[in-house]
């Protein structure tokens, strides 16, 4: 079994959400690749702390086998599960400007809305917050910096003992890098703590270094998202070539070659058709991608 674990890079989502043709999948690929099925627990706008945690919790209730796969995308650790921004009903939390707070607010939106006050760009923030939530946040995210801007390259440490000491196959990726933080601090030694963790590399576990937004943004011409929709934030050229990937360690960790090419396809989108139909309810308006 193949456990995939992650956010919106993972989870399963369906087509017409996004108003979009729907295709093949990386990870539906890569159970094709290897003949076998797969677990997804990814779950779009998820942090660091949710993957985590369902990881612990299938893994301390004995859940894992002898030969299972693991794919970890770990995403912002930002992204925290704030338990006080609930479903609510009372009209306070739920202003006509913004939009309705009547199901929790995901820790990825939470997070984007506490970005764009902090930017001075209040236009983007979608829900409304009470000044006591704000202040909570805020005071976490200063007191927690630190912790928070190294977290990922601690799980992926952490995630590399776990695959050692159970003689997992696994391979981790990372959504974004470490700098800028969100308060603007740049960590000068980065890429050279990136190198490091890459040595960590061998036959069973892989880190894939290369931020995947990062690599996602390199889809569009001038390297820059003017419209989130793809499946995965990736098309299904890459979708082959993140499948690739993945497939090439594991098969090689098992002891057979695999050569399968993991050369990106960058710079091809040009632009975006009939964005307003992302959405719609008619299945036969859709997205389209203009490409080179």
């Amino acid at each position: 079994m193949i456990y995939l674990y992650g956010d919106s890079f993972v989870e399963n989502e369906p087509a017409e959400r996004l108003g979009m043709h729907d295709h093949e999948r990386w990870y539906q690929m890569l159970s094709k690749n290897l003949d076998e099925q797969n677990e997804n627990y990814g779950k779009c706008g998820e942090g660091q702390l949710q993957t985590l945690e369902k990881f612990h919790k299938d893994y301390y209730n004995g859940t894992f086998k002898s030969g299972s796969k693991f794919v970890f995308v770990l995403s912002s650790p930002y992204r925290i599960p704030w338990p006080f921004l609930k479903a609510q009903g009372d009209p306070k939390y739920n202003p006509e400007h913004k939009r309705e707070r009547k199901r929790t607010v995901d820790p990825s939106s939470a997070y984007q809305d506490w970005l764009a006050r902090a930017e001075g760009r209040e236009e983007l923030v979608e829900y409304h917050y009470l000044p006591e939530e704000t202040f909570c946040i805020t005071s976490c995210y200063e007191a927690m910096q630190e912790e928070l801007n190294h977290q990922t390259i601690k799980n992926v440490t952490y995630l590399k003992t776990i695959c050692e000491v159970n003689n997992w196959q696994m391979i981790v990726f990372r959504v974004f890098g470490m700098s800028p933080d969100p308060f603007g601090k740049r960590y000068k030694n980065e890429d050279v703590i990136i190198k490091s963790i890459e040595s960590l590399n061998d036959d069973l576990f892989k880190f894939w270094s290369f931020p995947l937004q990062i690599q996602s943004a390199k889809e569009w011409h001038d390297e820059f998202i003017h419209e989130a929709g793809t499946l995965n934030h990736f098309t299904h050229r890459n979708h082959i070539i993140l499948s690739n990937i993945i497939t090439n360690h594991f098969l090689q960790t098992a002891g057979t070659n695999s050569f399968l090419t993991e050369e990106w396809h960058e710079h091809f989108i040009r632009g975006v058709e009939n964005k307003d139909h992302r959405h719609d309810p008619d299945p036969n308006k859709l997205v389209d991608f203009i490409y080179e």
